[in-house]
C-alpha cells in the first residue's frame, strides 16, 4: 500500500512540475513601472517590481516555484482601492507597502503561510490593499520594509 501512495505522489509531483513548465512557456507578465492594473507572472524564477504607478489599481500575481517581491511604495491608490488576486504555490510573495497603509488577505491557504508585518493602523481613511485568492505550499509576506533594505 505504501509504494501505492509514493508512486502516486511522484506521479502528482511530476505532472505539477510538467504543468508549472507548461505555464511558463506559454503564459507572459504585463507589469512595468508605470502599468495600473498588472498581470505579473513568475515561475522557476525571480521577479521583482517596484511600481510608481499613478493610479494603481493591482492585478494578478502568479508566482509558482519562485519568490516575487512587489514594492508600491511609490504608487498612488486608485479611487476604488487597490487588489490583487494572486496565485502562490512552492513559492513566497512579499508585497512592501508605505507605512500608514492596511493590508488584508481574504485569501485561501493550504500548507503555506501569510505574515502581516506591517504595523497596525488606526485611520480609517488609510490606503488599503487587499490580497486575495490562493497561497498552497508557499508563503505571502507584507511590510514596509523589503527585506534586503532590512539587512543593509
Amino acid at each position: 500500500m505504501f509504494g501505492f501512495i509514493f508512486r502516486l505522489v511522484r506521479y502528482a509531483v511530476v505532472a505539477l512540475l510538467g504543468a508549472a513548465l507548461a505555464a511558463k512557456l506559454l503564459l507572459q507578465s504585463h507589469a512595468t513601472e508605470e502599468t495600473e492594473e498588472i498581470d505579473l507572472v513568475n515561475i522557476f524564477g525571480g521577479e521583482k517590481l517596484i511600481s510608481a504607478a499613478d493610479p494603481f489599481f493591482g492585478g494578478k500575481v502568479t508566482t509558482l516555484f519562485g519568490g516575487t517581491l512587489i514594492d508600491l511604495r511609490r504608487v498612488v491608490p486608485a479611487p476604488t482601492g487597490i487588489y490583487l488576486d494572486i496565485l502562490v504555490a512552492f513559492g513566497g510573495l512579499s508585497l512592501v507597502v508605505p507605512p500608514g497603509w492596511k493590508v488584508v488577505f481574504d485569501g485561501t491557504v493550504t500548507a503555506g503561510r501569510v505574515e502581516d508585518l506591517t504595523r497596525p493602523v488606526d485611520d480609517p481613511d488609510a490606503p488599503i490593499v487587499r490580497v486575495g485568492g490562493l497561497v498552497a505550499l508557499g508563503g505571502v509576506e507584507a511590510t514596509t520594509r523589503p527585506l534586503v533594505e532590512a539587512v543593509a
